[in-house]
C-alpha cells in the first residue's frame, strides 16, 4: 500500500498540503457534519457558534501537528476548551432533560476530540476530561431542579464510545511496539549478516593474496627441490601470514604486518588476538602501532598481542617470555580515560 506524506508535495503551502492529502478535508468533514446537527437540533444561534468553534478549534491541530504525540501543554489548552464547552453546551442547550433527538451534539464533537487526544499520546489528559464533564452534567442536573443521576445519564454512552476508543489505543500501541521491535530485531540481524559476509570476504582476499606471496615457494616444493633454511623459515613466516590474516586481517597492516614478518624471520613466535569488534580504523592504527614498537624490541622467544573491548575504549597488551604491557585507547565517541602509567601486565593474566 502506497504511503503519501507532505514531502511528496513541495513547493505548497504547508494548509493546502494538509487539505490534499486529507487533514484538511476530515476537518471540513468535521465541521459541516456538527454544523448539520446543531441546526436540527435547535437552529444555529450564537451560543452554537462558540460552541462550534470550541469543539473543531481541537481537530485544526491535529490536522496541523508536526509530531506523532499532541505536547502535555498543547493537550491542557485542549482539554480547557472542551470543558468550556461542555459548560456552555450544557447551561445554553439544556434549559431542562434534553428532549430533541440531537440536543447532545456538542458532547458527540467532544468526545470525538478526546478520541484524538488518546491516540496522540494524551490518555490521561483526555479521561481527565471526561470526568469534568460528568461532574459538569451533574452540576446541570442539580441547578435545574433535576436528580443528580440525570446529568450523567445524558454523558454515559460518551464515555463507553472512549472507552472503546482507548482500547484500541492501547491494542495499537501494542502492535506497534511489537513491530518496532521485530523491524529492530530484522535490522540488527540484517546489520550482523553483513558484517559477517564483509569480515568473511576480507578474510579471503586476505588468504588467497597469502597464498599468491606463497607460490613460489609452493612451486619448488611441488618440484621436489631440497629445502634450505632459509625457505623453511619463509614456510613459517608465510605460515604465520596466513594465520594472521584469516583471524586479525584489520589489525595486521603496515607497521604491524612489517615488524611481524621481521620478527618471525629472527625466530620470535608471534601470535596476535583481535577481540575488539567495537575498535574502529583510527583506534586499531594506534594499537598496531604501539604493538610494533613492543614486537621490535622482542629478540625471541614468544609473543603475545591482544586486543579486548572495555566497553568505552579497547584495552590493548603486548605479552613476551620476560615481561608484558599493556595500554588502554578510548573509542573515537567515548570521554578520553585518566591517564595511568602503563602497567606490566602477567603473561598468564591474558586468558581473564
Amino acid at each position: 500500500m502506497l504511503s503519501y506524506s507532505a514531502d511528496h508535495l513541495p513547493g505548497l503551502h504547508p494548509w493546502l498540503r494538509s487539505v490534499l492529502l486529507g487533514g484538511g478535508l476530515y476537518v471540513a468533514l468535521f465541521f459541516v457534519v456538527h454544523v448539520a446537527l446543531a441546526a436540527t437540533a435547535t437552529g444555529i444561534a450564537p451560543v452554537d457558534l462558540v460552541l462550534l468553534v470550541l469543539v473543531c478549534a481541537p481537530q485544526v491541530v491535529y490536522a496541523r501537528r508536526r509530531g506523532a504525540d499532541i505536547g502535555r501543554l498543547r493537550g491542557l489548552l485542549i482539554a480547557a476548551a472542551l470543558v468550556a464547552a461542555g459548560a456552555l453546551g450544557f447551561w445554553s442547550t439544556f434549559p431542562a432533560a434534553p428532549d430533541a433527538t440531537y440536543a447532545a451534539w456538542f458532547l458527540g464533537a467532544i468526545t470525538f476530540d478526546l478520541l484524538g487526544l488518546a491516540l496522540l499520546g494524551a490518555l490521561e489528559i483526555a479521561w481527565s476530561t471526561m470526568a469534568a464533564l460528568v461532574v459538569l452534567s451533574g452540576i446541570w442536573a442539580v441547578s435545574h431542579g433535576l436528580p443528580v443521576a440525570e446529568g450523567p445519564v445524558i454523558v454515559v454512552r460518551h464515555v463507553a464510545t472512549l472507552l472503546i476508543g482507548t482500547l484500541l489505543v492501547v491494542s495499537l500501541r501494542r502492535s506497534r511496539s511489537a513491530f518496532v521491535a521485530f523491524q529492530a530485531a530484522r535490522m540488527r540481524r540484517s546489520t550482523e549478516e553483513e558484517a559477517a559476509r564483509a569480515r568473511a570476504a576480507a578474510r579471503r582476499i586476505a588468504a588467497e593474496r597469502v597464498l599468491e606471496q606463497a607460490g613460489p615457494t609452493l612451486e619448488a616444493l611441488a618440484a621436489g627441490r631440497p629445502l634450505s633454511a632459509d625457505d623453511r623459515r619463509q614456510l613459517l613466516v608465510l605460515e604465520g601470514a596466513l594465520r594472521d590474516q584469516i583471524r586479525t586481517p584489520l589489525l595486521v597492516c603496515g607497521a604491524l604486518r612489517d615488524s611481524v614478518t621481521a620478527a618471525r624471520r629472527r625466530g620470535v613466535n608471534v601470535m596476535l588476538m583481535d577481540e575488539a569488534e567495537q575498535a574502529d580504523a583510527a583506534v586499531r592504527v594506534e594499537a598496531a602501532a604501539w604493538l610494533a614498537e613492543r614486537l621490535d624490541a622482542t629478540g625471541a622467544g614468544g609473543f603475545v598481542g591482544r586486543l579486548r573491548d572495555l566497553g568505552d575504549a579497547v584495552r590493548v597488551s603486548a605479552v613476551n617470555d620476560d615481561h608484558g604491557d599493556a595500554r588502554s585507547f578510548p573509542l573515537s565517541d567515548a570521554p578520553a580515560p585518566e591517564q595511568r602509567p602503563q602497567e606490566a601486565v602477567s603473561p598468564y593474566a591474558l586468558g581473564s
